[in-house]
């Protein structure tokens, strides 16, 4: 999650909502996952420092290995200042230990962060997860140039244009990644579960992504996917909920696979459409005090409804929040895999230059008070998707799924929520 830093808390709380510079969890959607980051309140300023750098005994260290670069470093003209610069805070940042958490971007990443705000931004429209220390596809964005293009989940990403990216830190392969809406991108992929190596020329676009998406299942069950928790994720919701209840839902599979997270009270809002009011939703720790509870709003549209929740690895911060929420007060149970383990809150300190620190300032923790951090959410009931499996996600294009639809997917972990949903064995576990 991000929040605002305490300085700007003091100021005008109320115009948070607000902001145009509302910050979404995954950096850019299509090269960051492994940040796995939500967001609570914007913040902007810098950070008062507690101390100065070059005050510090082993400053020395830093100034010896800049001069040295400088003075002997063979190639050094075709290095910038900047460049070193970013490397060093970069680093910094890194020394922390909060792996997948706290991050440096540096100005064109932050740029990015902010634009993507409001759901859309220019790529080829895929997520991918960098946990491995590899550039793996966690899957493409429905209707995006690369999904189009045939790219698919666990696609492992080998080349970009000439470029290979074994070896390559992750913001080196977002800077290959990026670029202009109309511009082209060669991109060399690696698939697992067949072993082909395969080529794609694909070509950059604006995309907008869906965060809410809906179908009806047989037995009046609704599948309600939720791909990420960006502004006005919890009125596209109860749009979505509004329209199954029409259709004759009396259940819903809320799916929050590979969702990456989002804005903190865009959970809060989700949340409290399937949890009754007053009930909490996670605790909220600062350093050094003590967990308080962040709790339901009132007038929730499916707090009644049965439910289960499907999860796996790239469920992260805010869908960690909203499941375990859900979990905890005993709303729903929990299929799929184990979450990704986001559990700190970022606040982002905007730099002189437009560069970005996203520092861990606080955690959050289950409603039970069990940290998720680096841990997860451990689903009640596992079920693992098959390298070659796709899921099946809801889209504008198909607005209903039929037994025989089920039947023939690869999407087990669906088919495990269906009979949890409906107390059938309508697809044996070995599906």
């Amino acid at each position: 999650m991000i929040r605002k830093s305490r300085r700007e808390l003091q100021g005008d709380q109320k115009s948070v909502r607000g902001s145009v510079q509302r910050a979404l969890v995954a950096v850019m959607l299509l090269a960051s996952f492994s940040l796995g980051l939500g967001v609570d309140h914007w913040s902007g300023g810098n950070a008062d420092a507690q101390s100065s750098l070059t005050d510090a005994p082993d400053y020395q260290i830093l100034d010896q290995t800049w001069n040295l670069i400088q003075e002997d470093y063979v190639a050094i003209d075709d290095v910038s200042e900047s460049d070193l610069f970013y490397g060093a805070a970069s680093g910094m940042v890194d020394a922390l230990g909060d792996t997948g958490h706290s991050n440096f971007l540096n100005p064109d990443q932050a740029k990015s962060f902010n634009e993507s705000s409001e759901g859309q931004f220019v790529g080829i429209g895929i997520q991918l997860d960098y946990t491995t220390g590899a550039p793996v596809i966690a899957y493409p964005i429905d209707g995006s140039p690369a999904a189009k293009a045939g790219l698919r989940a666990r696609d492992i990403i080998v080349k970009v244009n000439d470029t290979e990216t074994e070896g390559l830190t992750q913001e080196e392969v977002q800077a290959l990644l990026l670029g202009k809406e109309g511009e082209a991108v060669d991109i060399e992929i690696n698939r697992p579960s067949t072993g082909e190596t395969l080529d794609f020329h694909i070509i950059r676009e604006v995309i907008d992504v869906a965060a809410v998406t809906y179908a009806m299942l047989p037995n009046d069950v609704a599948l309600i996917r939720i791909s990420q928790f960006s502004t006005g994720v919890t009125n596209e919701l109860k749009t979505a909920i509004r329209a199954v209840k029409r259709e004759g839902a009396a259940s819903i599979i809320l799916d929050l696979r590979d969702n990456p997270g989002g804005l903190v009270f865009e959970a809060i809002g989700v949340a409290s459409q399937f949890i009754p009011e007053g009930k909490p939703i996670y605790l909220y720790k600062e350093k050094g005090g003590d967990p308080r509870p962040v709790n339901t709003v009132p007038n929730g549209l499916a707090a009644d409804m049965d439910l289960v929740v499907l999860i796996n690895h790239g469920s992260a911060s805010s869908s960690e929040i909203t499941a375990a929420g859900i979990h905890d007060n005993d709303r729903g149970s929990l299929v799929g895999e184990t979450t990704f383990g986001t559990g700190t809150v970022l606040t982002p300190y905007t730099l002189s230059d437009g560069s970005m620190i996203l520092l861990g300032t606080a955690l959050w923790l289950r409603p039970t008070g069990d940290a998720i951090w680096k841990v997860g959410m451990d689903p009640d009931i596992e079920v693992a998707l098959a390298p070659d499996a796709d899921q099946i996600r809801p889209s504008a294009d198909k607005d209903s799924y039929s037994i025989e639809d089920l039947t023939d997917s690869t999407d087990s972990q669906l088919k495990r929520a269906y009979n949890e949903i409906t107390g059938t064995e309508t697809f044996p576990e070995d599906q």
